[in-house]
């Protein structure tokens, strides 16, 4: 047990039990860098990404790979939803360093907290073009050991890239508020996938600060498409894996362009900005019962899963259980069988998409409606209203059999 299980974070307290001698972020860990002259490794996470949890059961739980790191470097975990403005400063530093970002964010640091080598996830030995962990904490340790002017030159240059940065955003730009939003919305008409709706490729976020704007923009003469927009990437995300067909909410991001399979954390955040957004624009549209129920749904999730007995709203629930990313939420063919028996599973079928060969590692199902409700309803002759009445009790009885599986870990941290 190292210095993290006095912390609070649910995500430090995970590595509590790691070989790496870790501190947290504080006086006491950056004290000693100095007084031993010897560089930090940095580690900044949270308690639901998964590629954290990877790095942390194949590099961090191994003890050769952990003495190698505590005997060249002071190691600090930092929980990012805690430290803010510590994520925000060597997450810039990894996108200046490595050319793009993402958690676990791994930076390597002068004892004067200057930056000079950072990564993302690293597996523990060479792996798929990217480079061991191990081999990384060895390297990094005999240049600073060796060639430590070329390190503290390359430390101070990315120090001065992020003064230039901060100066920029502290100076800001105050273009016209109608050009700024007509330029952004130019350039979402550029990305917009014309098929699944919202923008770019896989992995595919729901991106709600671009569909904020679509709705700002949504009976503006130019921006004749924002509402169209808005509409098919709502539509398209209430019928998707990415959102919880049983239970409500949103998943982060989806691993493919049609939103079919998510990267399966929820986070309070997604929900609470994507649920306002479909209640506006149900609103907006003079009441549109689909997106009135994925809102309504969201709500009682939120309720029910991230809210804590003071009514207090919690951060995060995570992707995976037991190590296997999805497994509270998808369905094996057996497993829809065995709980809906073969009439309600040939009827339920094609309305959930399990009507096709398994499609998420081959050998499960991610609900979703392939085809809009009302599409559905009208091939059996039937009202949308109809059709989710004959839908809701085959569904409590699939919510029912998943509630009896082990849950994946909720970070019960409260963000203010």
């Amino acid at each position: 047990m190292n210095r993290l299980a006095h912390e609070s974070s649910p995500y430090l307290l995970l590595h509590k039990d790691n070989p790496v001698d870790w501190y947290p972020w504080g006086p006491e860990a950056l004290a000693r860098a100095k007084a031993e002259d010897k560089p930090i490794f940095l580690s900044v996470g949270y308690s639901t990404c998964y590629w954290c949890h990877v790095m942390e059961r194949e590099s961090f739980t191994d003890p050769d790979i952990a003495e190698l790191v505590n005997e060249r470097f002071v190691c600090i975990k930092v929980d990012r939803e805690e430290r803010p403005e510590i994520d925000d400063l060597y997450m810039t530093a990894t996108q200046i360093l490595a050319g793009q970002g993402g958690w676990p964010n791994s930076v390597f640091l002068t004892p004067a907290l200057a930056p000079f080598y950072a990564g993302t996830y690293f597996p523990p030995t060479d792996r798929h073009g990217r480079p061991g962990f191990a081999n990384v904490v060895v390297s990094l340790a005999e240049a600073w050991r060796e060639r430590r002017a070329d390190v503290e030159m390359q430390a101070e240059e990315v120090l001065a890239a992020l003064r230039r940065l901060q100066e920029q955003r502290a100076v800001g730009a105050t273009p016209p508020a109608g050009t700024v939003a007509h330029r952004a919305y130019a350039g979402l008409v550029r990305g917009f996938d014309e098929v699944h709706g919202g923008f770019g490729g896989a992995p595919k976020f729901p991106s709600p600060a671009n569909l904020y704007l679509l709705h700002a923009l949504a009976d503006d003469a130019e921006a004749p498409r924002a509402a169209e927009m808005l509409g098919r990437t709502l539509d398209a995300l209430g019928r998707g894996g990415l959102y919880d067909q049983l239970g409500g909410g949103l998943h982060r991001y989806a691993t493919d362009g049609a939103w079919l399979v998510p990267h399966f954390e929820k986070m309070l955040y997604d929900n609470a900005l994507l649920l306002e957004l479909c209640a506006l624009e149900a609103e907006r549209r003079g009441g549109d019962r689909e997106l009135e129920r994925v809102a309504r749904e969201t709500v009682a999730f939120l309720a029910r899963e991230m809210t804590g007995s003071r009514g207090e709203l919690w951060s995060a629930i995570d992707a995976e259980t037991h190590g296997h990313e999805g497994a509270f939420y998808v369905w094996s063919p057996t497993e829809l069988s065995a709980v809906l028996g073969a009439e309600d599973a040939a009827f339920l079928a094609p309305i959930y998409g399990f009507d096709r060969d398994p499609f998420f590692e081959n050998s499960a199902y991610v609900l979703h409606l392939p085809k809009p409700v009302a599409e559905l309803a009208a091939a059996r002759r039937r009202s949308t209203e109809e059709l989710w009445a004959e839908v809701a009790p085959l569904r409590e009885r699939l919510f029912a059999a998943r509630a009896k599986r082990e849950r994946p870990l909720t970070d019960d941290k409260i963000l203010a």
